[in-house]
């Protein structure tokens, strides 16, 4: 029945909206938009308190002011309301992380009286909802107890028996709903991973092959309730299937890896068009069972567009999967700032990736430059560049790359925003504290991701704590066992423990599994050098010739050399790596070879051949590494004037790179001193450099220097103590920036030892030192000033 009336006109509108306060509706030109009754006055608060901060305690007393509810109904209203609004919403609805909501909005109110209203009176649909909103869908009493002028004067029979009837439909809804709800297939846990499949593309434009799926990955991959089964992991199943990791990932192929991983369920999409429309269409399957879990599917008006809509459905897939509101407002970048508004560019960084994991970092420069070059401000591709020059040793260019990345932090999602702060403080910073509290915190808000653990284990093993460090290598093991990386890592640590049986073990298991751990020729000529091991050494020289870490492999034959005293060949073969990495264009890689030469140089005594050699560095790149080591270097060597000189330049061209304060600044200092025979301030400047927790020890440098400088007291038993660390911890020689050329520390602790030991008055075990040095350097050149003098003194015990 229709009824006119005349009544207050209340509404609010702004842009095309306009909100009816008489009859509840929020209107988008003359059409209406459904909104539950809590959703409306979530808004109308909005509107009413437009262009100021509203937190979110406000806005729960404002909507439910007689009820406890959690944040979740909020979020939930917040979720429908921008889901209302479509494509409006980030512009109408600015959210302030942790505080609440803005309606930035400009708003015009209309109060217009004795408007004619037309009203229908009707019974409310009756809905099942989560929070505590039951009573916003009961049937009003009015219904129940009209007077008899209105309803024909109903009796109470009359009034039960509707009474009865409504509540008889209301059961059957009830039964239907529930019974609905619990045939649906089950939907996924935080336990469980899903891997996503390419999209068929049936468009013709080859820009969406690849790329498609990388959006979503990034899209879904905010998630920290998705386990996203990664493209290396992909990688490594299709190599261990017997089959190229290149070849397209099809939905039946996607399957079969599912059902071999033990991943849950398959994400396959597909995009076509729609006369000039692109529809795109997404489903996730049960992996064993085929059951639709979820199916989406949005309309994209152009092909601009296309990125934007798969984010927005990549959105509402998440809570078909099982994912709470409240995670889903948290980590919900629009993938237009979690990747790119450009396909092009998300195109040419996805080919990179492809290089990249295919271990040609070099091929993958090209094309992430490529892709910053059509985005400027896409953030994680010059993260990417970062990765890729560091591993090339061009680490002046990767801190540039990182820096980059970092000022574009807020454009990204937040998984991405840990790696790239991770990557700034290594790279910039080079500050191992902020690095660990940034992968901790990763850690903590994505429990199920193995890169922070990796990325943990390195940076444990470099500050000494190697438990630590052992216990998130194995972690990372667990979480991604199809990660070469995470292998690396572990034989790092166990190294760092001289366990080096197994992490040739560690290294042999991953192969085992058709993986290539980064850097694993490195760690197995390691392991096989310092087992003295010939041939294994040889196998991996071998294996290196004619690949990118042909030059790396040279220069760690070289340290090798160096420490068993034959210089000569040392010489020869970091001639070599210099002249294959500037031929390749990486001079920064080049001198951090000649740098590492000039500290052994300067440590066996040849100083003539040490100012040389770090004068020679310079000329070709004055990077961080060539500048500390070098001015490391004349230090030992008594140049102090220059010495200062290289470490000024080093502040002043990197101001905040922590590490070189903290350890190489001090050690530079303190070689000046000893020179100087000022050894009780050399011990001062070295009170805390490169200690280790708990009595262990990663740097091996500050306690040679440190060493020195106890011997120059002639404090024998201190003396001891330093080069102790060093005997004692022979398998901490990676990373190479706390220890360059740590191979040819070994023996010259044994030479400490025995002089340390004569201070100290013990000649039995002075001798045994000695003797201990000489057999390392049976095969040494002759005329190196330190054996020289060893051979003196060890005369004068006799």
């Amino acid at each position: 029945m229709s009824k006119v009336a005349t009544k207050n006109y209340h509404a609010y509108s702004f842009d095309d909206f306009s909100l009816d306060l008489n009859r509840g509706c929020l209107l988008r030109g003359k059409q209406e938009v459904k909104l539950r009754p809590k959703v409306f006055e979530a808004l109308r608060y909005l509107v009413e308190n437009n262009n100021r901060l509203v937190t979110k305690a406000e806005l729960i007393g404002a909507v439910w002011p007689n009820s406890f509810v959690t944040d979740d109904s909020l979020v939930q209203c917040l979720v429908e309301l921008r889901r209302a609004f479509g494509d409006d919403a980030a512009r109408l609805i600015k959210t302030v992380p942790r505080r609440g909501y803005i309606f930035a909005a400009h708003v015009e109110e209309k109060d217009l009286t004795a408007q004619p209203v037309a009203y229908t009176e009707r019974v409310e649909q009756v809905t099942i909802v989560v929070h505590q909103e039951e009573q916003e869908r009961q049937i009003e009493k009015s219904d129940l107890t009209q007077s008899p002028a209105r309803s024909g004067a109903a009796t109470s029979t009359e009034i039960s028996t509707k009474a009865a009837v409504i509540g008889f439909t209301l059961l059957i809804t009830a039964v239907v709903v529930v019974s609905l709800y619990l045939s649906r297939p089950p939907r996924l846990t935080d336990k469980d991973t899903v891997l996503i499949a390419d999209f068929t593309n049936a468009t013709g434009d080859e820009v969406f092959d690849g790329t498609l799926r990388h959006a979503m990955a990034v899209q879904l991959g905010q998630s920290p309730f998705l386990s996203i089964f990664s493209e290396e992991r992909i990688r490594e199943s299709l190599r261990y299937m017997e089959r190229s990791p290149d070849q397209q990932v099809t939905r039946d192929v996607a399957r079969e890896i599912a059902q071999r991983q033990g991943v849950k369920a398959v994400i396959a999409g597909s995009i076509a068009t729609l006369g000039s429309h692109y529809v795109i269409s997404l489903e996730a399957v049960n992996a064993n069972t085929g059951d639709t879990l979820a199916r989406e599917q949005v309309e994209a008006e152009s092909r601009e567009q296309v990125l934007r809509k798969l984010g927005e459905a990549a959105s509402s897939f998440r809570e078909e999967l099982g994912e709470s509101l409240s995670s889903i407002e948290k980590f919900d970048a629009p993938i237009e700032q979690a990747t790119t508004p450009s396909l092009e560019a998300l195109k040419a960084f996805y080919l990179g990736r492809e290089q990249h994991y295919s271990g040609k970092y070099f091929a993958a420069i090209p094309l992430y430059k490529r892709a910053v070059e059509l985005d400027p401000n896409f953030a994680i591709a010059y993260a990417a560049l970062a990765i890729t020059y560091g591993t090339a040793e061009e680490y002046e260019t990767a801190a540039n790359f990182s820096q980059k990345a970092f000022e574009l932090r807020g454009r990204v999602s937040e998984r991405e925003r840990f790696y790239i702060s991770a990557r700034y403080y290594m790279d910039v910073w080079r500050d191992s504290d902020k690095t660990i509290e940034v992968q901790e915190l990763w850690k903590q808000t994505y429990p199920r991701d193995f890169v922070p653990r990796t990325n943990l284990a390195v940076r444990y093993c470099a500050i000494g704590q190697f438990d630590k460090a052992l216990e998130e290598a194995r972690e990372s093991i667990r979480l991604n066992p199809d990660a070469g990386v995470g292998y690396a890592s572990l034989a790092l640590c166990l190294m760092c423990l001289d366990r080096f049986d197994e992490a040739r073990a560690a290294i042999k298991q991953a192969m085992a599994r058709k993986l290539e751990p980064p850097n694993y020729r490195y760690v197995l000529y390691s392991v096989a050098s310092l087992q003295g091991d010939a041939e294994a050494m040889q196998e991996q020289v071998d294996g290196a010739a004619g690949t990118p870490i042909e030059a790396g492999i040279l220069a760690t034959q070289s340290v090798t050399a160096a420490s068993s005293g034959r210089l000569r060949n040392a010489r020869e073969l970091t001639s070599r790596a210099i002249d294959l990495n500037i031929r390749h264009g990486l001079r920064e890689g080049a001198s951090e070879y000649s740098a590492a030469d000039a500290l052994s140089e300067a440590a066996f005594g040849n100083c003539s051949e040490a100012k040389e050699t770090a004068a020679r560095t310079l000329a070709i790149a004055r990077g961080r590494y060539a500048l500390s080591w070098s001015a490391l270097a004349v230090a030992l060597c008594g140049e102090s004037n220059q010495a200062q000189m290289l470490a000024d330049e080093m502040v002043r061209r990197f101001p905040q790179d922590t590490f070189f304060k903290t350890y190489w600044l001090p050690m530079i200092r303190a070689a000046v001193e000893i020179n100087r025979n000022n050894s009780a301030q050399a011990v001062q400047l070295l009170q805390t450099v490169g200690r280790g927790e708990m009595g262990t020890n990663a740097a091996l440098w500050p306690a040679y220097v440190r060493g020195l400088a106890y011997l120059g007291q002639r404090d024998g038993n201190e003396a001891m103590v330093e080069f102790q660390k060093i005997i004692d911890h022979k398998g901490v020689l990676i990373p190479k920036d706390i220890n360059p050329n740590a191979y040819s520390l070994y023996p010259l602790a044994h030479l400490g030892l025995a002089r340390g030991a004569a201070l100290a008055g013990d000649v039995a075990r002075s001798r045994k030192a000695y003797e201990d040095f000489f057999a390392l350097w049976k095969d040494a050149d002759s005329g190196i000033p330190i054996h020289r003098q060893a051979k003196r003194e060890y005369q004068k015990l006799e």
